[in-house]
């Protein structure tokens, strides 16, 4: 017994104290982890929108003789590589894969091939956020289904386990589906079944090699005399 009418605390009571910063920090991850899945479903919603035009009819290609591999895919109009760099308040924006890849921090899963047909809308991501560490967001159009969608970032915390898709708010026809392979968040969106966007899911590959190797191909337009 303390000073008069003061009772020391009960040994359930320190033990409740020193629980407390434990259970802070776990609060802390939880929110990290919200925050990462969050955002990586609203990036691949804006992409459905951005690129809505290629959710109603793909690119027009209906070449589906065989898959290629990534890197032997076109891009769809010209290449638009935009990496946000949030290691200063600058955010300098970066242009160059190379220069990206060894600082996303983390390892990216990809399709080994796509349909051809298929084409390269929009490539882009941040690294050195304060939130996700690194992102990198990928948007293909396929022949059959039109956009599809791959946003990737760190794994943090135990939010995400299997796989769980929903309908895309931006387009009712449209699924996101959202799973982690490793220590890697994983969200794809499509114009394309819960079942086919698994089945993508499940052909992930590390590191896969995704950078065009080719130009798109400009068909000349007549102009008139002047």
């Amino acid at each position: 017994m303390g000073p008069q009418g003061v009772q020391a605390p009960t040994e359930q009571e320190r033990q409740t104290e020193n629980r407390q910063p434990h259970r802070r920090r776990r609060q802390r991850g939880r929110s990290r982890a919200s925050s990462i899945v969050v955002g990586l479903t609203l990036l691949v919603v804006v992409a459905l929108t951005l690129v809505g035009c290629s959710l109603s009819g793909g690119s027009g290609s209906t070449t589906t003789t065989g898959p290629l591999g990534l890197s032997q895919l076109s891009w769809c109009d010209g290449p638009q590589i935009i990496f946000q760099d949030d290691s200063s308040s600058t955010q300098s924006v970066i242009s160059d894969w190379s220069k990206v890849q060894g600082q996303l921090g983390f390892t990216y899963y990809l399709p080994a091939t796509l349909p051809q047909g298929s084409c390269l809308d929009l490539a882009g991501g941040v690294i050195h956020d304060q939130i996700f560490g690194g992102k990198l967001d990928l948007t293909y159009t396929l022949p059959k289904i039109g956009s599809l969608t791959f946003a990737e970032a760190p794994k943090h915390g135990d939010i995400v386990t299997s796989l769980q898709c929903a309908v895309s708010p931006a387009d009712s026809a449209a699924n996101i589906c959202i799973g982690a392979i490793s220590n890697t968040t994983i969200t794809i969106a499509g114009r394309d079944s819960t079942s086919n966007l698994q089945s993508i899911f499940n052909s992930l590959k590390a590191n896969v090699t995704w950078l065009p190797a080719n130009s798109p191909t400009v068909t000349p337009t007549a102009t008139s005399a002047a």
